[in-house]
């Protein structure tokens, strides 16, 4: 048998594509493999017919079969030559990298299984020596040491107890244990845990079907673990029943495997996802948005001008230049949004909940950070991006026309002049410019004096006496005009900027509390408060309570003039450390009260924790209260469980002598409303508060 091995070779190539010949071609050579019985190399043929006549003609020593051929395709090519020529080895070489097709392929009489574009030619070299020693033993039930040890990968024989009969040296030389503590293990003791009953199911059937699979990893005496393909024939030897095994070591094709599933799903270049796990994540994001109710973001973001960088310094600078802008993408965005390389330099981006607000200040950021200088090797490139901006639903309910739309939006970012961005729909277009345009001038807007406040007297039903005072943010911008809080509040909150201004809010409402406290205009049969409301990141901020103590302190308010108006959403999100934070205020004397009562999703298990002493019932409730038989059952419900847990209530946006009457009635402790005033700058409130000081 080893002279044969060492003969020069007759091999036999059933292949259709010329090019995949020659590739074979170039590696049987390369394997050093000594080819005869033609000149020109290997034979070849072009369809399984012909093979199969070539075949009978030069009985090849082994054939290495591809699977797709124009009169045959699939397994039954592999059966259909199979069951032609009996006993010929077979190597069947395809593109199809299923592992399923494998075991299929080797379960019907292949030696072994290549892909193409996986395997180099010192694999194919090893499979065809392969193919060939497994063949000759099988026929000429030749077991002599000298040729077990020329065969690659393992060989053993085990009896149906389990013993070891024969082993090749290879089999020592990869297991680390010597021939004499071989003879005395078991096959099991080559694996870990987790895959001794698969190797115990495939000696099994091994003996029950007369051959078996396991692909296992094998554990050497150093404790390595190497992945093994492991095939079993039932074999007769010394006139009894045993099995004959072989193995090949798979980790080359494992990696490959990887790799190839690692490329299906990621850009090779940038390690971005592809078009194809963007399309999973879309889907997704799409299905997840649909249920809740939310909008999802998709951006397309193409380079500009980048053909001159490729034209000029080349592709490889132009390949690094894109790893470098993937590298800034990436360093803005969230953990859960998605950064794709579509191909070329586009790339595109998925926000899962992100909506217009959101989208317009990351394509900001976005544009900033590529703008900036790249350093590629001794060339510093400056580059500019243009971004198309689709939302979901509004410009699409699909992938297909999400991008689409945001290639639109992008070729329109191009027209206008590029490094810019474009939403598909004009009045978000008109929307981003506006939010920006506030978040701007906002940063500014506390130093050049743009900001004040107004005061809305909040009045006690049982004595009409003023009470309170709730301290409103007004914003007067020299173009913008008047802004609404309702516009700016969430900008604010949004981009940070509120805590600057919360603190400048309470600060100037502590400070004018303190003059009307010195003025005698906060005394009464109990003090006048300042309500000061607090947005949920003010009420998140870990130096919150510090803040407040260090201004009433710095302005020398006594803490009983100020009331913190929270809203139901700012106390529930975060109960216990609501609870925590609101212990701490009060235990320093500062009252609180819950803003909007009604229109979030109340808790009264927490309610009854929280520390405070008042209900705002919302306008909202108010409104119609004369009318609307829901709103009636509401508001009393509010005041009759208000004064069940001993807590006070006011209720805001009283405009109507109806409404005030049914408030009175219910019971209500206190209004505010444009029935008594609207917000008023300090001047007009002191005049307000001086004219019913008189009255009373």
């Amino acid at each position: 048998m080893n002279e044969a091995l060492h003969n020069p070779l007759s091999i036999l190539v059933i292949e259709d594509d010329p090019g995949d010949f020659g590739l074979v071609k170039d590696s049987l050579r390369q394997a050093g493999l000594v080819l005869g019985g033609n000149a020109s190399g290997p034979v070849w043929a072009q369809t399984l017919r012909a093979g199969i006549t070539a075949a009978q003609q030069s009985a090849p020593d082994v054939i290495l079969l591809d699977l797709s051929l124009p009169d045959s395709s699939g397994i039954i090519t592999l059966r259909t030559l199979r069951a032609a020529l009996h006993n010929t080895p077979i190597v069947v070489l395809t593109g199809n990298d299923e592992k399923t097709m494998a075991l299929a392929a080797l379960e019907s009489g292949a030696q072994d299984y290549l892909v193409k574009g996986m395997f180099d030619p010192d694999a194919l070299g090893r499979a065809i020596r392969y193919a060939q020693v497994r063949s000759h033993i099988v026929q000429e039930r030749d077991f002599t040491q000298a040729a077990l040890n020329s065969l690659p990968g393992l060989f053993y024989l085990i009896d149906q107890q389990g013993r070891f009969l024969r082993w090749n040296q290879n089999f020592e030389k990869v297991s680390g244990y010597s021939a004499a503590e071989i003879a005395t293990m078991s096959p099991l003791d080559f694996f870990d845990e987790a895959d001794r009953s698969s190797i115990a199911a495939g000696i099994a059937q091994t003996y029950a079907s007369g051959e078996a699979l396991v692909e296992a990893e094998f554990v050497a005496k150093d404790h390595t673990h190497t992945p093994f393909l492991f095939s079993g024939k039932r074999f007769m030897f010394d006139q009894k029943p045993c099995l004959m095994g072989m193995a090949i070591d798979i980790s080359q094709r494992r990696q490959a495997h990887a790799r190839i599933e690692w490329l299906s799903h990621f850009d090779a270049l940038t390690g971005l996802a592809n078009l194809r796990l963007l399309d999973d994540r879309v889907q997704h994001a799409i299905s997840m948005a649909r249920r809740s109710q939310h909008t999802l973001t998709l951006m397309t973001l193409d380079l500009d001008h980048f053909k001159n960088i490729n034209d000029s310094l080349g592709h490889p600078i132009g390949d690094a230049l894109l790893v470098a802008v993937a590298r800034r993408i990436q360093s803005v965005m969230r953990e859960e949004d998605t950064v794709s390389r579509r191909g070329g330099d586009e790339f595109v981006l998925l926000l899962p909940t992100a909506d217009v607000a959101d989208a317009a200040h990351l394509a900001e950021r976005l544009l900033a950070v590529i703008a900036r200088s790249h350093q590629i090797d001794a060339h510093e490139l400056l580059t500019t991006t243009s971004i198309g901006i689709a939302i979901y639903p509004t410009d699409g309910k699909d992938f297909e026309t999400l991008s689409r739309n945001a290639d639109v939006a992008m070729y329109r970012a191009k027209q206008d002049g590029r490094n810019c961005y474009r939403f598909f729909a004009a009045e978000m277009q008109t929307r981003s410019i506006r939010t920006l345009h506030i978040e701007n001038a906002l940063r500014r807007a506390q130093e050049r004096g743009q900001l004040s406040l107004h005061y809305q007297p909040q009045l006690a039903l049982s004595s009409g006496q003023v009470i309170g005072a709730e301290a409103l943010l007004r914003w007067s911008h020299p173009e913008l005009g008047p802004v609404s809080p309702a516009d700016f509040i969430p900008i604010a909150e949004a981009s940070g900027q509120i805590v600057q201004i919360g603190e400048w809010v309470l600060r100037t409402a502590v400070r004018q509390m303190k003059a009307w406290v010195d003025q005698g205009l906060a005394s009464g049969a109990a003090p006048m408060v300042m309500a000061v409301n607090l947005s949920v990141v003010q009420f998140r901020h870990p130096r919150l309570v510090e803040s407040i103590l260090q201004i009433l302190q710095e302005e020398q308010l006594a803490p009983e003039y100020l009331e913190l108006e929270l809203t139901e959403g700012v106390a529930l999100n975060d109960p216990l450390g609501a609870i925590a934070v609101m212990n701490a205020l009060r235990a320093r004397g500062i009252c609180m009260a819950i803003d909007d009562f009604g229109t979030g999703y109340s808790s009264l298990s927490y309610l009854k924790k929280f520390m405070v002493y008042k209900l705002k019932i919302d306008q909202s409730f108010v409104r119609d209260i004369t009318e609307d038989p829901e709103d009636k059952a509401i508001v009393s419900a509010i005041i009759r469980m208000a004064g069940s847990l001993g807590l006070k209530t006011i209720a805001e946006g009283v405009e109507t002598i109806g409404q005030l009457a049914f408030l009175r009635d219910s019971g209500c402790d206190e209004v505010q409303g444009y029935y008594y005033s609207k917000p008023l700058p300090a001047p007009a409130f002191e005049a307000f508060l001086r004219q019913a000081r008189n009255r009373e």
